[in-house]
């Protein structure tokens, strides 16, 4: 069971929070910035396991740490950086924070969800935007992250989110909508896809505090890499690429027992594929850049056994900010779509 702890001891405060906060934050949280109005409001922390039978992802996958509920459909969670952002010049990369903020926002719609037992929150439309000047280095350790939850109809919630530093620095919002689904209808839906994949026992994540997480103790977690993207191919101002055939391994903790490529894998590779084609673009390999904003649609799921497709297509920019309209396919079908926003700092 969890147990209340006073939110003073779970979320730093910043004095410079009211001047960092960007216009984009203001409207993604009113005239209640996180971080500080709740300084004195009990936070309760929510159990792993209890999570678990809630929601739809477990570990590796599932790595947000201390995770903890203000009031209903409101909870903040330590969030590590397991990706090297790479030539993102950010303290993690945009892929990342869609990953974790879109488990946590499922952890906030799990705690207002009006039907007991588990359910499926299939992140189906996000946007995530970038609140921080560059460039940045790498966190050293935890971040912070909040989240906002409610349900809009009986199968469709939201969740409004917030990543930011140790300190207490806003670093990146985002929007996320949910398709939610009882874990019958989803199993009912998608009997197909069904394999057993628990061969090796879960062990307890590593050690808990402010510190980056130890993994050598934990099994294989293939999340802490891009997704391995193959014969890259450019024509003009496309670049594709193929992922696949998608592992199993590769889906490690998104569904139990129905292995199906995470939505953030897929935008890791779309942003990732965009990214190469700039500083090709560029005629820069080692081009360092930002993700701006990125306006993201899943539209259909990739299975394990599936080989997908990946294309980049730069359609203009100004100065240094480009646009890029990227998208995910498995044959004809499309599994999701990216408009994205990359600003150049080389």
């Amino acid at each position: 069971m969890g147990h209340a702890l006073r939110s003073s001891l779970a979320i730093p405060r910043s004095s410079s929070i009211a001047e960092l906060a960007t216009p984009a934050l203001n409207m993604l949280w009113g005239d209640r910035l996180p971080f500080v109005s709740q300084r004195e409001r009990p936070l309760l922390e929510l159990d792993r396991q209890e999570l678990y039978a809630r929601i739809c992802v477990r570990d590796p996958y599932f790595a947000l740490q201390e995770v903890m509920e203000g009031a209903p459909g409101e909870v903040t969670a330590r969030v590590p950086v397991e990706v090297e952002p790479g030539a993102e010049a950010s303290p993690i990369s945009a892929a990342e924070v869609g990953r974790h903020l879109a488990i946590l926002g499922s952890c906030a719609v799990s705690r207002v969800n009006p039907h007991d037992g588990q359910h499926y929150y299939l992140a189906r439309r996000a946007r995530v935007e970038r609140l921080h000047d560059g460039p940045l280095p790498r966190a050293p350790g935890l971040l912070w992250g909040q989240a906002k939850a409610e349900f809009k109809e009986r199968r469709v919630a939201s969740a409004r989110t917030l990543l930011s530093s140790a300190e207490g620095q806003p670093l990146f919002s985002m929007n996320v909508d949910f398709n939610v689904l009882s874990a019958a209808a989803f199993h009912r839906l998608f009997q197909g896809a069904r394999q057993e994949l628990r061969r090796e026992p879960r062990p307890e994540r590593g050690p808990r505090g402010g510190g980056p997480v130890d993994f050598t103790a934990l099994r294989q977690n293939p999340h802490r890499n891009p997704p391995p993207l193959r014969d890259l191919v450019r024509e003009g101002e496309c670049l594709r690429a193929t992922l696949g055939p998608v592992s199993a391994e590769l889906c490690k903790g998104h569904f139990a027992l129905h292995p199906v490529l995470p939505v953030a894998v897929v935008m890791s590779g779309l942003s990732g594929l965009a990214g190469t084609l700039l500083r090709q673009w560029l005629g820069n390999d080692a081009a360092r850049y930002l993700v701006t904003a990125g306006d993201v649609r899943a539209e259909s799921l990739a299975y394990a056994g599936e080989t997908v497709r990946f294309d980049a297509q730069r359609l203009g920019g100004q100065g240094r900010k480009h646009r890029f309209d990227c998208w995910a396919s498995v044959g004809s079908r499309v599994v999701g779509t990216m408009e994205l926003i990359l600003t150049s700092l080389d």
